[in-house]
């Protein structure tokens, strides 16, 4: 009798008219009996748009004012 080896993985994938398309292929023969549990991972794209909105409101509570007085080169670099 064979000994059967454990060989825990875990893939990411996303979910494409309901099956599951892996991001990497996994290490196992064809027709290996597996059982799947699925945790649906944080959105990076909401993140994304609560990192903007985030900035945005701050932002519109503290301005940046980039509109007052130009110098010139020779202003800039004035050594006294």
């Amino acid at each position: 009798m064979q000994k059967d080896t454990v060989m825990n993985q875990t893939i990411t994938g996303v979910v494409i008219g309901g099956g599951l398309q892996l991001d990497q292929p996994i290490s196992l023969p064809d027709q290996t009996m597996v059982s799947v549990t699925v945790h649906p991972l944080p959105s990076t794209k909401s993140n994304a748009i609560a990192a903007w909105e985030s900035v945005q409101a701050r932002l519109a509570a503290r301005p940046i004012h980039g509109g007052g007085e130009r110098y010139s080169r020779d202003e800039l670099h004035e050594r006294r």
